[in-house]
């Protein structure tokens, strides 16, 4: 199949020339559509019509095409816009399933949802217990096989599906990696840093000079249009349809009153609450238990499906202390003190690019 992918390159290239030959097709209005080999199929098919529009890459392959040079994979030279969604970026080399798909970057705009790697409700105790046997009995044992090994790598089909009509947009930041993004270092739509993963990755972006809600739509002569910069671009998604999720940015800083311990381990967790409803337990500290250091500030991304928009109205805080007998240092018995001192509490929205 590997060594196919040049010929049937070649054959849409030549079909591309004969609809421009017969029938006017403009090259810039071509948009090729790719997944795993496909991507790299049609990044031949690119590299043989100067001008083609876009190409999509679901998940490009990464056996014989990672670590090539350009004449070989997918590139941003194969067409005006390349653009990539990366969702199965593990080593083809793991003992436990594989990945089948690049991690490295190989258009204009690359997208890591939940840093490309392993996607939410993919894992063989939750999606592969839940969904094989319905699969199985409702599609077959060849699609139920392609969810148990392959859940990672099709998802970048699923992701674009659901971007193509679905009312929440896609949006990604462009960030040095994922735990930067995680912890809110990467929040704001300026100087193009901001795109849209999936269909509309093509269309201008707008902005306003302030922070405003995901869902909303930016008009006016307040907007200010502007085109993504190539690089890496970051988001979270959620298990199942839809996949596209709200972000929301927690900055809490943390009081040092004399009575507080220099430092504290535990679990926090949020509610907040606006005029478009509530979310509640919300989880400040997904690694399970987290350090906090009085006096410092915590920041930290979390992801919802809900649109909360910008007023929030109430936020409210739970700490939970955490001891580990096997960590003598978080042992906190009678002689030291538990709580946590919190100063102040923000919560953001991220900043909303919008289709023109």
């Amino acid at each position: 199949a590997t060594a196919n992918t040049r010929l049937v390159g070649l054959e849409i290239a030549y079909l591309i020339r004969k609809l421009q030959e017969y029938r006017g097709l403009q090259p810039e209005d071509v948009h090729l559509i790719g997944h795993s080999l496909g991507a790299h199929t049609a990044a031949y098919a690119g590299e043989r019509i100067p001008g083609l529009g876009r190409i999509t890459g679901l998940d490009p392959a990464e056996p014989y095409f990672q670590g090539m040079g350009p004449i070989v994979r997918l590139d941003p030279s194969d067409a005006t816009l390349v653009d990539v969604i990366h969702t199965d970026g593990r080593s083809v080399f793991r003992l436990e399933i594989p990945g089948y798909g690049m991690s490295h970057a190989c258009g204009h705009l690359d997208f890591y949802p939940n840093n490309g790697k392993e996607q939410p409700g993919c894992a063989l105790s939750q999606e592969g217990a839940a969904t094989i046997p319905l699969t199985l009995i409702k599609d077959g044992i060849e699609e139920a096989s392609r969810v148990l090994l392959a859940c990672n790598h099709i998802r970048a089909i699923k992701l674009f599906i659901d971007s193509i009509n679905g009312k929440c947009p896609y949006v990604a930041h462009r960030c040095p990696s994922y735990q930067h993004f995680l912890s809110g270092n990467c929040f704001k739509c300026t100087s193009g840093n901001c795109a849209l993963m999936g269909y509309h990755a093509s269309l201008p972006i707008t902005t306003t000079r302030q922070n405003v809600s995901e869902n909303d739509v930016i008009s006016g002569s307040f907007s200010v249009p502007v085109a993504p910069q190539p690089g890496k671009y970051f988001l979270a998604t959620g298990r199942d349809f839809p996949f596209c999720q709200r972000h929301y940015r927690f900055t809490v800083e943390l009081a040092k009153p004399k009575v507080a311990e220099p430092w504290v381990q535990g679990h926090l967790t949020a509610g907040i609450f606006s005029e478009r409803g509530a979310l509640r337990n919300i989880d400040l500290t997904p690694k399970g238990t987290a350090r906090l250091e009085h006096g410092t500030t915590y920041q930290v991304v979390v992801t919802n499906p809900h649109d909360l928009g910008d007023r929030i109205r109430k936020v409210e805080l739970a700490w939970t202390h955490d001891m580990n007998v096997l960590e003598p240092t978080t042992l906190c018995l009678f002689w030291c003190n538990s709580h946590l001192y919190v100063k102040s509490i923000q919560v953001e929205t991220m900043q909303m690019p919008s289709r023109e």
